[in-house]
């Protein structure tokens, strides 16, 4: 007996999303891997080493990516539903025991784990696993209409030790950048505004202060900042200005040259700017509101509530990362040590965002009806519930 198949899988729309997603991301990686070279072969071959071992050593990530993303794209996308708390106890166990000895610590921070001369850092993996938990957990509501003691306090738990843990690393950025999306998909699952302001919006000040008082290293990025004092910021806004509409040429920007720090990883928009100008800048934007479209598309064809969530959760992950990056490049941000999805330097970054995308893949193709509970798996769902107005009932319960 065959298996019934999730009829609103069927829409041939889907494979053209699928398709548009696809280039999107093959156009930004391999841009970002000429940009990678661009910015980092001086670098790389001072004092006599080979010129192209940053983009080699993306390149090579990109084999595992692809891996990555071909495997999760040909998994239902049903099958992380089951596994939603093994996935829960797996990313805080990571984000925990980074912080111990078995952690590698670097500039005074412990966020990276070592095996045979490669780094994993378990805040990008947790990005990935604290959306398919989340997303999991609110697709489970029957109707759609979480409760704030019954589900939206617990949610919000769930939420608040992922991004504890990643903040005591420390890395605020990426805390900041992991609490944004995980809010955002909280409304898309159904969570209401009044309840949003009641419990969030209060944490985002205290985070806030906490962070500024605490550490350090936040106070002095913001005092600097604030200042116009920031040398990475100076330095980026140097690199773009000096671009101007079509920039300088591949590979002929100065600032690489040692003026410009990370000109390879978190700042290499600056370095698109300058060597490509604006319209290079802008190409890349451009790329990037049309994946959050298709990103978008996928999660309002999908067949399923659980598809829906999970394509809006990484849609809207890779869209913040993008426009946290660039604001901190062009200096409307402080620094935070963010990388641009796709383009910037980084394996293991690399690796989650193709499995995302992967992931998204996988909701497009026609799935197997979940045999615990098909009706609830196979309702179309309507994201950003947050906005309905038809929905009296004031989920307190």
């Amino acid at each position: 007996m065959k298996t019934p198949l999730a009829a609103p899988a069927t829409d041939s729309s889907l494979a053209w999303h699928r398709a548009a997603l696809l280039m999107i991301v093959t156009s930004l990686t391999g841009f970002g891997i000429i940009m990678i070279y661009s910015a980092s072969a001086f670098r790389a071959a001072r004092g006599g080493g080979w010129s192209m071992s940053y983009a080699w050593n993306q390149f090579s990530w990109l084999g595992v990516a692809v891996v990555a993303l071909f495997t999760l794209s040909r998994i239902p996308h049903t099958f992380w539903l089951r596994l939603r708390w093994p996935i829960l106890l797996v990313t805080y166990m990571l984000l925990a025991f980074v912080l111990t000895p078995l952690g590698t610590r670097v500039n005074g921070a412990n966020r990276w784990f070592r095996f045979a001369g490669f780094n994993v850092q378990p805040s990008e993996l947790a990005k990935n696993g604290m959306i398919v938990v989340i997303a999991a957990f609110l697709a489970r509501i029957p109707d759609g209409r979480p409760k704030l003691f019954r589900h939206v306090i617990p949610l919000c738990c769930l939420c608040g030790v992922a991004v504890g843990l990643v903040a005591v690393e420390p890395d605020f950025g990426t805390a900041s950048l992991l609490a944004s999306a995980l809010g955002v998909l909280m409304l898309a699952g159904g969570v209401r505004l009044w309840q949003f302001f009641l419990l969030i919006l209060p944490a985002i000040p205290a985070a806030a202060w906490i962070g500024y008082t605490k550490f350090d290293y936040i106070n002095r990025r913001v005092h600097t900042w604030a200042a116009g004092e920031a040398y990475h910021t100076n330095a980026s806004e140097v690199a773009i200005g000096s671009g101007g509409l079509w920039g300088v040429g591949l590979g002929q920007g100065p600032s690489k040259l040692d003026y410009l720090p990370e000109a390879h990883t978190d700042f290499i928009f600056a370095m698109i700017g300058q060597e490509t100008g604006l319209a290079g800048a802008l190409s890349i934007v451009l790329l990037f509101a049309i994946l959050v479209w298709q990103g978008l598309a996928i999660a309002r064809k999908a067949p399923d509530r659980f598809g829906s969530l999970l394509a809006t959760g990484f849609t809207i992950l890779i869209g913040a990362q993008a426009v946290f990056n660039m604001g901190v490049v062009t200096g409307l941000l402080p620094p935070k040590g963010i990388s641009l999805p796709f383009v910037s330097f980084g394996g293991s970054g690399l690796v989650v965002f193709y499995s995302m995308v992967g992931l998204m893949l996988a909701i497009t193709r026609p799935v197997p009806v979940a045999a615990e509970n098909p009706a609830d798996l196979t309702v179309k769902y309507r994201p950003i519930a947050a906005f309905r107005s038809d929905i009296v009932d004031s989920g307190a319960g």
